[in-house]
């Protein structure tokens, strides 16, 4: 497949917002991650964003692009990701969050985490813990358990319908993602889509990431409104 095609497919879905958007009023992201596939003439492009949806979950949002006839844009919302130990609450009765910033005993991804980190911790990152948010927690534990929120590649072929015989391209999670342009007009995406069409990862120029949360912050839940 051309790469002008490629841009081409990816443009269609932006123009439908139907491809991510990190500054979205529907959601306040924390981490994202690209991953590409190949099987022969076949390429399959996923994304995972991970954040906090309307309902206040953190969510990894799956994004699936490719020339293949399976189900493309987002596909799927993981909202189960992240629970406390002992199925505590996180909200009570009254909407309130009840998760301390300074003891996390959480799982992710049936993974155990707990931690106590400090004030500091968290203004080093950029966070400020009053009042805490699940959007600080996403935030918080997407700077140290980063990993925890990928899903498998196993994972990820099967929710995007692709057989296992498709194998990693490419990953990365710093990239340069489109800001209003469209991706045929983004050097980033205009480089991946030829070294998909030439299956050559060389010729990926990641340029100026901008996929950190705190590029995207004017849209979050807690300034809206103000």
């Amino acid at each position: 497949m051309k790469a002008s095609e490629i841009l081409t497919k990816l443009d269609l879905y932006a123009e439908d917002y139907n491809f991510p958007i990190l500054d979205n009023m529907n959601f306040d992201f924390a981490q994202g991650r690209l991953s590409v596939f190949q099987y022969q003439d076949q390429w399959a492009m996923i994304f995972e964003i991970v954040g906090v949806d309307p309902n206040l979950n953190i969510s990894n949002d799956i994004f699936v692009y490719s020339n293949t006839s399976n189900p493309q844009g987002l596909i799927i919302g993981c909202d189960n990701i992240l629970t406390l130990q002992n199925n505590a609450d996180i909200f009570d009765d009254d909407g309130d969050f009840l998760v301390s910033p300074f003891d996390l005993n959480l799982i992710i991804n049936e993974k155990s985490v707990h931690t106590q980190p400090t004030e500091e911790a968290y203004t080093q990152l950029g966070i400020k813990t009053e009042p805490f948010t699940t959007t600080k927690l996403a935030r918080y534990l997407s700077a140290t358990y980063k990993e925890y929120f990928w899903l498998d590649v196993s994972i990820l072929l099967k929710e995007a319908s692709l057989s296992n015989e498709f194998t990693l391209f490419y990953q990365t999670d710093e990239w340069q993602h489109t800001d209003e342009e469209k991706p045929s007009e983004n050097d980033f995406f205009q480089s991946l889509a030829k070294a998909i069409e030439l299956k050559d990862a060389s010729l990926i120029q990641q340029n100026e990431p901008n996929t950190h949360w705190s590029r995207w912050t004017w849209s979050d839940f807690e300034k809206q409104g103000k």
